[in-house]
């Protein structure tokens, strides 16, 4: 016989999603969001914390053990999960422990529905769709949590506020334009990586492979890094000019960016030449965090991850025989190169901004020397190049149009050849560096 508990549980899921326009509302979609917030934290913890026993260590480069891993994430999902809708909101009409029992019901019974489901699909599509089994988590615990109400807090109210005054009708392209980026944008990406990334031997069985400090000496981790942290950032972007509260955006973007990089870690887990791969997805996470920290903290503002890319020879030589096709632009790390420009004249207090210019910012760089042989194709052990660089700030471009000031924004994630210092593995001066 099904226990009350569970039954209660199973009637509330269902009443969530056959109502959603009323539990997905207001609290109610507070909770889902800190539901799949606490999730997303609860499952990217539980395999960190994996890697010592299932990989060999968190840092280790081998083929990991599937089964420790999967378990760490699973643990740490559902407990994240009850733990996020629990704790959401102010003050409560339920004890702390009435809610993280009703939540924790909530997330189980959300999961245990939504896992049952997405397992009758098979191959992309069941990948495709495991973001849903966090929704249903989050669903589930808030549909739980109804019956506990909270008072509206300051920053409830603010968001209320500015989601009023954004909805007048001279926003209507801007939310129109925001739904067609955000749809447009990411299917775009999707039909990228399939074609383009997925496309070599498959992998006889889905496996986990952890790989620091191989050949592009971690280049790679930079580039994961200032995915999440760029995917977050334009989604973030979008929402609120579609009028979702800056605060609320960004933790939307977030997931959204996590979820993301997430399905392409798995689907790298079909391929032979890749493999799911833990270390990518911390890059993934730290670059999301990045972009929400800067929400909250103002002098994280002033720093710009920033990209700069020129092709290497042995990108040119690609499709000469022997090369194998390799590398593809997006795999050219030799040519790629990371940078945390840094705004110093926002940065210094007032009584020293005089002392730097304020459109020129100051940017340490990461990049690499070749990792694939130009010659042969072959594979090479890269050395670490580290640079430091004066470079302009294409937000300090004059002109004050809208659109204008929209474009500068943009550009000033991408860098404008300066003059640069190389540190390792040689000292080596550039009069302009890109």
């Amino acid at each position: 016989m099904i226990p009350r508990s569970v039954l209660r549980a199973l009637g509330y899921l269902s009443f969530a999603v056959t109502g959603a326009t009323r539990v997905v509302a207001g609290q109610a979609l507070d909770r889902t969001l800190s539901s799949m917030v606490g999730g997303v934290i609860g499952g990217f913890g539980g395999i960190v914390l994996s890697l010592p026993q299932g990989c060999g260590g968190v840092f280790s480069d081998r083929v990991c053990n599937l089964h420790t891993v999967a378990n760490g994430f699973g643990v740490g999902n559902v407990l994240g999960a009850a733990l996020g809708a629990a704790r959401s909101g102010g003050a409560s009409s339920c004890s702390p422990a009435e809610r993280f029992g009703r939540s924790l019901m909530g997330t189980l019974a959300g999961g245990g529905v939504s896992v049952a489901a997405v397992s009758q699909t098979r191959g992309n599509l069941r990948i495709g769709l495991t973001p849903f089994v966090q929704l249903a988590e989050g669903v589930g615990a808030a549909a739980m949590l109804s019956p506990c109400r909270w008072t509206p807090s300051a920053s409830d109210s603010a968001a209320i506020q500015f989601a009023r005054e954004c909805r007048n009708p001279s926003r209507g392209l801007a939310r129109a334009a925001a739904g067609l980026g955000l749809t447009g944008g990411y299917a775009g990406l999707y039909l990228y990586f399939h074609h383009a990334w997925w496309s070599g031997t498959p992998a006889p069985k889905w496996f986990v492979e952890n790989d620091w400090d191989r050949e592009e000496r971690d280049a790679d981790k930079f580039g994961h890094l200032f995915g999440g942290y760029q995917l977050t950032r334009v989604t973030s972007e979008l929402l609120q000019a579609g009028c979702v509260p800056p605060s609320r955006a960004v933790a939307l973007a977030a997931l959204y960016a996590y979820a993301f990089q997430f399905q392409i870690e798995e689907w790298d887990g079909t391929q032979q030449l890749y493999g799911f791969n833990p270390s990518d997805l911390i890059a993934d996470a730290a670059g999301a965090l990045f972009a929400v920290a800067q929400q909250h903290t103002t002098s994280l503002q002033y720093i710009k991850p920033v990209w700069s890319y020129r092709p290497t020879e042995a990108y040119r030589r690609r499709n000469l025989p022997g090369h194998g096709g390799q590398p593809r632009a997006t795999t050219d790390y030799s040519g790629q190169t990371y940078w945390f420009s840094t705004d110093v004249h926002g940065l210094l207090p007032d009584g020293a901004k005089p002392f730097w210019p304020s459109f020129i910012r100051l940017s340490p760089g990461y990049s690499i020397t070749d990792y694939v042989d130009p010659a042969t194709g072959g594979a090479l052990r890269a050395k670490r190049k580290l640079l430091v660089s004066l470079d302009l700030d294409p937000e300090h471009l004059p002109g004050d149009n809208k659109v204008w000031r929209t474009i500068k924004h943009e550009l000033a994630f991408f860098r404008i050849p300066g003059p640069t210092l190389q540190l390792t593995p040689r000292n080596k001066f550039f009069l302009a560096y890109y």
